[in-house]
C-alpha cells in the first residue's frame, strides 16, 4: 500500500476510529510502559507554552499573592476582624434594647393594673440628664406637655414605686423631676413586707410623717402600740397628692429608735427603695381631670 494510498485509506471516518484505537490501546497499557516516551513527548509540548505559563503565574501572583503562611495582619483579616467585632457590637446593643423594653413594658403594665380605672394617661420617658444647676438632685426626662406632662405628676417605677414629682418647668419636649426625697414631708402608713395590696385599709396601719434627712433618706416618728421593726413598707398615704399615687411604695425602715420624752414614740429612719439615679426608664401618671399638685 503506498503512502497515498495509505491516507486515503485513513481519511473520514476511518481516521476517527483509527485514533479512538490508539487512544484506547495507550489507556490500556501498564505505567512503565508510557513513561519513556512520554517524558520526551512532555518536554517538547511544554517548551513553547513556558512563555506563556510564566506569564500566567505573574499575573496571577499579582492579583492574588501567595502566602506561605498565615498572617494575622493582613488586610482581609483585619477588615474580617472588624466586621465581626461590629457585628458583636451590633448584637448587643440590639439585647440591651430588647430588655431595656420588656422592662419599660412590664413598668407601664404594673402601672396600668395598679391604678385601674382611675381616669389617668401613662407617660414612658427615659432620665436624660442631671441637673448640673441644682444640687438636689433633680434630673431631666424627654417626654413634656406634648406628651401631657403636667407639674406636680407623680412618677413612678419599678410599676408602684414612687421615685419623684415633676417640677414646674416643663417644657414642650422635656420636663424637671424632683426626687422624692427632696420633698419637705410625706405622709406614710407602715405596712408590712408581706402586705401586696395597696388598697387595704390603711387604719390597721401605723402612720407617720416622713421629713428628708441627710443622705437621701427620711426620718419620721410614729405615736402607736403596734411593733415596729426594721423591713416594713412605706407606702403614701398624703391626700395631697393624686389619688392614683396613694398606696405606692415609698421606701422601707432602716432603723427604729426609741424616744425618751414619749415612751409611746418611736423614731424610724426610712430608705428609698428606688431612686432616679437607679432607673433609666420611669412612667409619669398624669390625672386628666384633676390639677392636684404636692406640696414642696
Amino acid at each position: 500500500m503506498t503512502p497515498t494510498r495509505a491516507i486515503r485509506f485513513f481519511s473520514g471516518r476511518r481516521l476517527d476510529w483509527a485514533l479512538a484505537a490508539v487512544a484506547l490501546l495507550l489507556a490500556l497499557l501498564p505505567r512503565p510502559a508510557l513513561r519513556p516516551w512520554t517524558s520526551d513527548v512532555a518536554r517538547v509540548v511544554v517548551v513553547p507554552l513556558a512563555p506563556l505559563t510564566h506569564v500566567g503565574s505573574v499575573v496571577r501572583e499579582r492579583i492574588r499573592p501567595v502566602r506561605g503562611a498565615f498572617d494575622p495582619r493582613a488586610p482581609e483579616v483585619v477588615e474580617l476582624e472588624q466586621e465581626l467585632a461590629q457585628s458583636r457590637m451590633l448584637v448587643e446593643q440590639s439585647r440591651l434594647e430588647i430588655e431595656r423594653l420588656e422592662r419599660s413594658l412590664a413598668s407601664i403594665r404594673a402601672v396600668s393594673a395598679r391604678i385601674g380605672g382611675e381616669g389617668a394617661r401613662l407617660a414612658e420617658a427615659t432620665v436624660v440628664a442631671v441637673d448640673a444647676d441644682r444640687g438636689d438632685g433633680v434630673v431631666r426626662i424627654n417626654a413634656g406637655s406634648r406628651h401631657g406632662v403636667r407639674a406636680g405628676a407623680p412618677v413612678l417605677a419599678d410599676g408602684d414605686v414612687l421615685v419623684g414629682l415633676v417640677g414646674d418647668d416643663v417644657g414642650p419636649f422635656t420636663s424637671s423631676v424632683l426626687p422624692l426625697h427632696r420633698v419637705k414631708g410625706i405622709g406614710v402608713r407602715l405596712y408590712p413586707p408581706q402586705t401586696v395590696d395597696p388598697r387595704a385599709p390603711a387604719q390597721g396601719f401605723p402612720g407617720a410623717v416622713l421629713k428628708p434627712i441627710p443622705g437621701g433618706r427620711w426620718e419620721g416618728e410614729v405615736a402607736s402600740p403596734l411593733e415596729l421593726s426594721e423591713g416594713l413598707v412605706a407606702r403614701l398615704a398624703d391626700d395631697r397628692y393624686p389619688r392614683v399615687a396613694l398606696g405606692a411604695r415609698v421606701g422601707s425602715v432602716v432603723a427604729v429608735t426609741p424616744i425618751e420624752q414619749a415612751p409611746l414614740a418611736r423614731r424610724v429612719e426610712v430608705a428609698p427603695l428606688v431612686t432616679l439615679a437607679e432607673r433609666a426608664s420611669v412612667v409619669v401618671v398624669v390625672v386628666e381631670d384633676a390639677s392636684a399638685e404636692a406640696a414642696r
